[in-house]
């Protein structure tokens, strides 16, 4: 398993990199939770090959975090604990889906994310959706969304 191309893109551009590491999603846990030839699950093994790359970059940047960030679904329960993912690790942006309408509130959040919460960017798309089509109910929803999940990440 290699990012190194998608890395070096992202890199060349001046862009960072979203990686897929740990969903909610039933057929998600054939492949993350694998495990490769040495034991690691492969959610762990792109989480560890993330951080190495976020510390390497921060060394020289003295950045908080480092432009190669993680997708850990807000629903997974305590799969990360169970896979041994260590999210404060990463040192990158951890993009959390399925805040609001799919299920994780402000719990979930602190109980999945832990001491990484000051990385996550909580995704809460289908509940902000479901309040339109009017802009201000639009926004109402989103104002409400960004509330909850900066009080839950604090």
């Amino acid at each position: 398993m290699t990012m190194a191309p998608a890395v070096a893109a992202a890199g060349e551009s001046g862009r960072g990199l979203f990686v897929l590491a740990l969903t909610s999603n039933p057929e998600g846990a054939s492949v993350q939770h694998a495990r490769s030839d040495d034991g690691t699950p492969v959610a762990v093994g792109v989480a560890r090959a993330a951080a190495a790359l976020n510390a390497a970059e921060r060394q020289v940047s003295g950045a908080r975090l480092g432009s190669i960030g993680l997708v850990v679904g807000a629903t997974i329960g305590d799969a990360a604990a169970r896979l041994g993912l260590d999210l404060a690790a990463v040192g990158g942006p951890l993009l959390a889906p399925g805040v609001g309408a799919q299920g994780a509130g402000p719990a979930e959040l602190a109980r999945v994310f832990g001491d990484a919460r000051n990385a996550v960017l909580a995704a809460s798309s289908r509940g902000v959706l479901s309040a339109g089509p009017a802009a201000a109910a639009l926004r109402g929803a989103a104002e409400r969304a960004r509330d909850e999940a900066a009080a839950a990440l604090r």
